[in-house]
């Protein structure tokens, strides 16, 4: 059945729904509207739709049905599979609603409609006013149309193919150096997974070699946002305040030393040329060095325990080292770090039959999108020959990742070390623990014994 209702604070009874659903609706002897019913047979749908389209006010609307109750950031396990949840796309709970399946997800995250709601988070942690708060809200991610492009171009361009590809040698002297001597059972995460993307941003970023356990460390500090405990916000404040000292102390040394290939002196080079302002400079820096390390070093470990976990497909990646990147995106696929992607309904809109209020909270669920049977088949198996494999834990739309390629070539070439070099080792129950909370994948401690 098809559910309508008139909406009478709009309604000028011009009797146009009365002649199309006699049914459903009359008009009385006063000339006033009346609404006999809310159902209408599924067979109707194009009356009600026309009853819909020739209302000049635009009073006569279509009604979903109740939404699932959802709740995205819960602690306890997660007892939905993924995609829709009782037949919705759409949830609503505590938090504002959800979306699950894949086709919403991806239509919200391309619909400029919907802004990142990184600012509002960061206000729900009372800051409201401040250097932090002037940054995110200047933020390349906050920004739309013309000035998101032209924020994003600068760092669309040093990201290219050219630079993703000439780091595969990088990371693997960097995997050389931390893991060359090591073997048995070791803790994979703070060993390899942590420094690793850390140490990639210190060559990219032009940062000393050694400054790579800070850079860790900020950016697993600013990112704590995401973990929503608001206790969190005097570190959080902290953080930012020991990274913007530290990016304008390498910034005016770059100056005084010379500008080189790295990305902070393109960026220098930029600002210099006129196409960024000092301020848009430095965030553009700081919007980089937050999101190098942390989500990448925990995919890195989710990546590594999927596929450790999964003695049939390590063994073909042992025997064929071609599919290791059809094998990554797999395992981002089934167990994705982002997990939830916050937006921010920017005026009214439709969502698949439910009207959305300005102002509104909409939390994209990757991990549920990603296991969407309407767009995976046998979405729970890990399939390394699965085709249109593309998974929405880096986003997609204006919004993608700038950074997604660069952490997709990382975990390749740690699987591709440990496929050379170690290619019988095994997680270690013992010591390992690696969870979903509050949406997003974690690795709390990751224990591989390394075997040649």
């Amino acid at each position: 059945m098809i559910k309508v209702k008139a909406d009478f604070a709009r309604c000028d009874a011009n009797g146009s729904c009365a002649a199309l659903l006699p049914d459903v609706f009359e008009l009385g002897p006063d000339g006033a509207l009346k609404q006999l019913k809310t159902e209408v047979e599924n067979e109707r749908a194009e009356a009600v739709e026309e009853a819909i389209l020739c209302c000049p006010m635009g009073a006569i609307l279509r009604m979903a049905d109740p939404l699932p109750v959802f709740e995205p950031f819960s602690t306890a396990p997660q007892l939905h599979a993924g995609g829709a949840l009782k037949g919705k796309p759409l949830a609503f709970g505590s938090a504002g609603y959800t979306v699950l399946s894949y086709a919403l997800a991806s239509q919200v995250l391309r619909d400029t409609r919907f802004r990142n709601a990184a600012l509002d988070l960061m206000e729900d942690f009372g800051i409201t006013a401040g250097p932090v708060h002037e940054f995110r809200a200047r933020s390349i991610i906050m920004s739309e149309g013309q000035q998101h492009t032209r924020l994003r171009t600068p760092l669309a361009r040093f990201m290219g193919p050219s630079t993703v590809g000439a780091i595969r040698d990088v990371i693997k002297d960097a995997l050389n150096e931390i893991m060359h001597s090591l073997s048995g059972p070791i803790p994979f995460h703070k060993a390899v997974a942590e420094p690793i993307p850390a140490r990639i941003y210190c060559h990219l970023a032009g940062a000393p070699p050694a400054d790579a356990s800070k850079v860790a460390s900020l950016s697993a500090r600013t990112l704590s946002l995401l973990s929503r405990d608001r206790s969190l916000a005097p570190v959080i404040l902290a953080a930012y305040d020991e990274l913007f000292d530290y990016l304008k102390t390498l910034i005016a040394r770059k100056r005084a030393d010379g500008l080189g290939n790295d990305m902070l002196s393109f960026l220098i080079k930029e600002q210099e040329a006129g196409k960024l302002s000092p301020d848009e400079l430095l965030n553009e820096a700081t919007a980089m060095l937050e999101a190098s390390s942390v989500n990448t070093s925990h995919q890195i470990g989710l990546t590594v325990w999927a596929l450790l976990r999964e003695p049939q497909i390590w063994s073909k990646i042992r025997n064929d080292p071609t599919v290791i990147p059809a094998a990554v995106v797999e395992a981002t696929r089934l167990y994705p770090r982002p997990g939830i992607v916050s937006r921010s309904a920017t005026e009214e809109i439709d969502l698949d039959g439910t009207v959305i209020p300005s102002g509104s909270d909409v939390h994209v669920a990757i991990w549920s999108a990603n296991r969407d049977p309407e767009r995976f088949e046998r979405p729970d198996t890990f399939d390394l020959a699965r085709q249109r494999n593309q998974p929405l834990t880096f986003s997609t739309g204006a919004h993608g990742c700038l950074g997604q390629s660069l952490a997709r070539v990382e975990m390749e070439e740690v699987i591709r070390y440990l496929v050379t070099h170690y290619p019988n080792s095994v997680v270690s129950d013992a010591g390992t623990e690696v969870a979903q909370v509050g949406g997003r994948w974690l690795v709390r401690s990751l224990v591989v014994d390394l075997r040649s």
